[in-house]
């Protein structure tokens, strides 16, 4: 609570909104999509021009 009021943030601007477990939460496998499809389209041409075909990508960053 003290770092949100040092960032000037309501007191309790850190709390979860969901008391639940997280493994629930977690547990269902869902795809969720975190940019707009504008994003999604730059990425794509950015992946094709940049990857050989038959190339291969370690996402490290992917859900």
């Amino acid at each position: 609570m003290t770092e949100a009021i040092e960032l000037g943030l309501p007191a309790r601007a850190f709390d979860r909104q969901d008391d639940g477990d997280d493994l629930g939460f977690y547990a269902p496998p869902r795809l969720v999509t975190h940019i707009d499809e504008a994003a999604v389209g730059a990425l794509t041409s950015l992946y094709r021009d940049s990857i050989p075909t038959g190339g291969r990508v370690f996402d490290l960053m992917s859900s």
